[in-house]
Parts: structure tokens; C-alpha cells; sequence
């Protein structure tokens, strides 16, 4: 399924609705600083896999997933 510019218009209202507008426009930069030609890392401690013990990897946020955002951490 392919998203559509109101589809990003409704995701971006409700995340700003659930996180608050400062805080949604702050997670939103950082996803795009973490997907863009660099390795994932968790949003709070900015660890990558490499640096996780191992066999732990990093887990995606459920929430931020209902609203078509990525957002990963290493714990909970």
C-alpha cells in the first residue's frame, strides 16, 4: 500500500496530538538523522546493534509503528 501525502498529514496530526508538537518535530528529525545513510540506534541512548550485548537487538516502538514512524530502543 502506498502513502499518500494525506496519509503523511494524518500520521504527522496524530503523532503531534499523542507526543505533543515539540516533541513529535523532535522525533521526527531524529528518525530522519538515524535512517539516512547511517545505522539504526536506539532514539534515547543513541546505541547502534553493534554496541547492544549479544543476542540483543534493538526492538521497535508499537506505538510509533500505528503511525507509520520507526522509532527504536534498546530497552524497556
Amino acid at each position: 500500500m502506498k502513502s499518500t501525502k494525506k496519509d503523511s498529514q494524518l500520521a504527522k496530526a496524530a503523532a503531534d496530538s499523542f507526543f505533543g508538537k515539540e516533541e513529535a518535530r523532535r522525533i521526527r528529525k531524529d528518525v530522519r538523522a538515524t535512517h539516512v545513510g547511517q545505522n539504526q540506534v536506539c532514539w534515547y541512548c543513541e546505541k547502534d546493534e553493534s554496541r547492544l550485548p549479544p543476542g540483543e537487538k534493538l526492538r521497535a516502538c508499537v506505538k510509533c509503528k500505528g503511525i507509520d514512524r520507526t522509532i527504536l530502543y534498546c530497552s524497556k
